[in-house]
């Protein structure tokens, strides 16, 4: 399964990507230098993740234990490769499966899940374009 997530920077209160309910998101330091958290949107919006009760623990070591007080969001949205016939459709266990290769390839400081093992989709080769901030672009999943 080939993928593309084509990553932006979500801008200020009143940008549409908040809304953006199908896809990955990442909190990164203000300097663009660290991947804190990658996370999944798949029903609901990424204003609500933000502001969901599950990240106050989050917010909160990352505060104190990091001394990081202002962050960078990015959105990522996510392209099947339309040619191949086995992965027709974004299902939310596709959006979960990418999520976790890359949490389990960048080891995002805030993720807990997904860092050490996971459940793979063998043959999965995800591609990171637009504003990702790492010079690793391509992550394989070789199960």
């Amino acid at each position: 399964m080939l993928v593309t997530v084509t990553w932006s920077e979500v801008q200020g209160d009143d940008d549409p990507q908040w809304a953006n309910n199908c896809g990955l998101y990442a909190y990164l330091t203000p300097d663009w230098q660290e991947i804190l958290y990658i996370g999944k949107v798949d029903g609901c919006t990424v204003r609500r993740r933000w502001n969901a009760p599950d990240k106050t623990a989050f917010w909160r070591d990352l505060e104190r234990k990091r001394q990081i007080f202002k962050h960078i969001l990015i959105f990522g949205e996510i392209e099947l490769d339309v040619t191949d016939v086995f992965t027709p459709r974004l299902t939310r266990q596709k959006i979960a499966d990418i999520e976790s290769l890359l949490i389990h390839e960048v080891q995002p400081w805030g993720n807990v899940a997904a860092k050490s093992s996971r459940i793979s989709r063998t043959g999965m080769i995800v591609t990171c374009a637009g504003t990702w901030p790492l010079e690793e672009r391509i992550y394989l999943d070789f199960g």
